[in-house]
């Protein structure tokens, strides 16, 4: 269950010290985004840091006022079934994770890039896990197959680039013969992931995408994720303000959010060019 993959992150963040070590300094609630500012101050120096998560929509709950307050819902969600149907609860998850975000930050060996951008030339058949629009201009010459839980609709690709749609029921026949599968961290609010994890082939390169899966990456690895593509929030000040303007995606790595990522080593069948 996806939120068994949250636990375990935050049972490790636990382990280490960094939940009883650690206070809150903010929430931000933005349209579209949540962002969680903390200090760590289990090492010899106050370290501040701040994560992000993808915001669903609805009214925003009453959010905890302390670190552990806020990973409460992380907690329940993880002890029962993954599913979280009303809005309230998934934002206050959401909250959650952006908690566990921040917590990680300082203890990720993140290198800067794009995994997206990053495809190798031999590869001719992508799925993606969520409608990745901006992406598309990243892709050449590829089959794209996009599992999304809601219609997508007319959906303009580059040339060389041709796109099929299929539902979450559909995902074994999405996932057929897939080289290189990319799913959306929002699913780690929404649920799903540990199972569109299972689903992907053996020998595909598997690469969570976006700012909601940037915690400590070894629970996904051993879920079967290849590579975590995060973010991570370079300019607190700044991000805040563009939270709080209703930013996401592209326009918050133009407000001081740095693309980063993490692989797993040593990495299974990468179908992803190296970086230096």
């Amino acid at each position: 269950m996806t939120h068994r993959l949250l636990s375990a992150i935050s049972d490790e963040l636990d382990r280490r010290g960094h939940l009883a070590g650690s206070r809150l300094d903010g929430v931000t609630v933005g349209e579209s985004a949540v962002l969680v500012e903390v200090t760590d101050e289990t090492g010899s120096g106050a370290e501040p840091s701040a994560g992000l998560a993808h915001r669903p929509p609805g009214e925003v709950p009453e959010l905890g006022e302390t670190v552990e307050s806020l990973l409460a819902p992380v907690r329940s969600a993880g002890a029962g079934d993954e599913s979280t149907e009303r809005s309230a609860d998934r934002i206050a998850l959401a909250a959650g994770v952006a908690t566990l975000n921040a917590l990680s930050a300082p203890h990720v060996d993140w290198r800067t890039g794009d995994p997206m951008a990053l495809l190798d030339e031999s590869v001719e058949t992508v799925v993606t896990v969520g409608l990745f629009r901006p992406a598309f201009r990243k892709f050449d010459d590829v089959a794209v197959r996009v599992v999304e839980r809601t219609p997508v609709g007319d959906v303009s690709t580059p040339e060389g680039v041709s796109l099929r749609t299929f539902d979450p029921e559909e995902t074994s026949a999405a996932m057929a013969g897939a080289e290189v599968v990319f799913i959306t961290g929002s699913t780690l609010v929404y649920g799903g992931l540990e199972r569109y994890l299972a689903a992907a082939p053996d020998d595909a390169a598997v690469v969570v995408v976006g700012a909601t899966a940037s915690g400590l990456p070894g629970p996904l690895f051993d879920a079967g994720a290849d590579v975590i593509a995060g973010a991570h929030v370079a300019a607190p000040d700044r991000v805040r303000a563009a939270v709080a303007d209703g930013d996401c995606g592209t326009a918050l790595h133009d407000r001081g959010v740095r693309k980063v990522y993490a692989a797993r080593e040593p990495p299974s069948t990468i179908r992803l060019r190296s970086t230096p």
